[in-house]
């Protein structure tokens, strides 16, 4: 994993309500992402299938909040990104702070359940939505051109990943997500939203996913002294900006 040093230069400080909703957020996402994993059977079901009866059959005294707790925290220790945040997402609180209402948690289950059989494009551009990710146009994303099977390339801050999940699933394309690209984020909601993307795809468990957390100024990212084959990203955002040093030949990014 490609992770910043964690602190609060890399995100504003938010209230006690803002923190809450980020871990319902996060909670849900990642409660979505597993539900759909274990209708592809690719993780043993708690949701799906059996899994609920098993549940019911053994829980005891915990509560479906204690579930979704636990599924995530389970995922989190093959793919700390996107599924443990204690990793990536600067002054997140034990776990045992995170407890959530029951009744939430049935509701959220209730809903990945309703959603699972989404395809992925949905899918992901929902998870986008929810998280307060706006993804850059379809056309614009069209025109760039498909990264050759041995090339590299750096996805800049503001698109989460997508542009590498549009480009290593077009038909041509022989690319995955984890080895053709580095993905450098804004914000702890587009880590999120990365790991999600590459979940989706079937990253390998224990994958040190290359995805970062970097503040406004690539201070981490530009210290790393890596190159790419190209260079990705929004123009409005980083466009201002000199980044020759980070491609191999010293060319701009291909700007959106």
């Amino acid at each position: 994993m490609l992770l910043a040093a964690s602190g609060n230069s890399l995100m504003p400080s938010t209230t006690t309500a803002d923190r809450q909703t980020e871990i319902q957020l996060f909670l849900q996402a990642s409660l979505r992402a597993i539900v759909r994993a274990e209708a592809d059977r690719r993780i043993p079901p708690r949701f799906t299938d059996t899994g609920q009866a098993v549940w019911d059959t053994f829980r005891n005294e915990l509560t479906a909040a204690d579930l979704v707790a636990l599924s995530i925290q389970d995922a989190g220790v093959t793919m700390p990104i996107p599924f443990d945040p204690s990793h990536w997402w600067p002054d997140w609180p034990d776990w045992a702070l995170l407890r959530q209402s029951p009744a939430d948690a049935e509701s959220w289950i209730s809903e990945a359940l309703a959603r699972v059989d989404q395809p992925c494009d949905v899918y992901l551009r929902e998870q986008a939505a929810d998280l307060g990710i706006a993804l850059p146009p379809d056309e614009a994303v069209a025109a760039l051109p498909t990264p050759p099977r041995h090339e590299r390339w750096l996805e800049l801050p503001g698109t989460g990943g997508w542009l590498a999940y549009a480009l290593s699933t077009r038909p041509e394309a022989e690319l995955y997500l984890w080895e053709n690209f580095a993905i450098v984020c804004e914000s702890p909601q587009e880590v999120l939203f990365a790991g999600l993307i590459a979940w989706e795809l079937g990253a390998p468990p224990r994958t040190a996913l290359p995805i970062r957390l970097d503040d406004p100024d690539l201070t981490a990212t530009l210290k790393a002294g890596e190159t790419y084959h190209a260079i990705v990203g929004l123009r409005e955002l980083h466009g201002h900006r000199d980044l020759r040093v980070l491609h191999q030949d010293g060319k701009q990014p291909l700007w959106l």
